[in-house]
């Protein structure tokens, strides 16, 4: 059995006195940081739902411009794709609507749109984290500036496209791209030299493979 004497020193009952006396002291500074913390706590929960609500609002009114664009109700698909991309940017919902925009304008050959679509969205277009997708986006910046003239911006586009398709099937459809800007350029060694790198890769596709080998001719 302990003694009195240890009773009265046990650390943990010291400990614990301690504690209690530091609260009696300091309640309402404890008060103020516990009220801190529960709004803290409760402002991250909201945001986050927040957050929820506005993937699943976006993922809805797409999948249902989807199913509009797939009926052929084509001017009723655009307007919700349009909704999605201006209401609900950086969400997949908005990369999905920007890709049926693109395609649209482009099908149309609405040069005006297509400008006016990649200008507004230059932004979400650098932070799509699908690969494919934004080559194919900058593909699309490639071609246009080359239609009027800008050789060099469209090769810079080019060479975007191909730097994040690494092994993959597009990434010689890029390298052709680029290989024709610089032919405009005048640069016939430089486009020899990744010509022959591209007839060294295996499994590539007959139609490339019939493109390179009559650049190179």
């Amino acid at each position: 059995k302990m003694r009195k004497e240890e009773i009265r020193h046990d650390p943990v009952r010291d400990n614990i006195v301690k504690g209690v006396e530091y609260i009696k002291d300091n309640q309402n500074t404890i008060l103020k940081i516990f009220v801190v913390l529960v709004i803290v706590i409760t402002s991250i929960s909201y945001y986050n739902h927040l957050g929820s609500v506005k993937v699943e609002n976006a993922s809805n009114i797409a999948g249902l411009a989807q199913n509009t664009f797939i009926k052929g109700e084509i001017d009723k698909a655009i307007v919700k794709f349009e909704r999605v991309l201006d209401d609900y940017p950086g969400t997949l919902a908005a990369t999905q609507a920007l890709v049926y925009l693109l395609n649209d304008a482009i099908r149309k050959d609405d040069y005006e749109t297509i400008s006016n679509i990649i200008s507004n969205n230059k932004s979400s277009i650098n932070n799509i984290e699908d690969p494919i997708v934004r080559a194919s986006i900058y593909k699309i910046q490639g071609d246009m500036e080359l239609g009027v003239g800008n050789i060099a911006v469209a090769l810079s586009y080019y060479r975007k496209a191909e730097n994040i398709s690494p092994g993959n099937v597009n990434q010689v459809k890029y390298q052709l791209d680029i290989i024709s800007t610089l032919l405009a350029q005048g640069k016939y060694i430089k486009a020899k030299t990744i010509l022959e790198h591209i007839l060294e890769i295996e499994n590539m596709g007959y139609n490339e493979k019939n493109q390179v080998e009559e650049m190179l001719a």
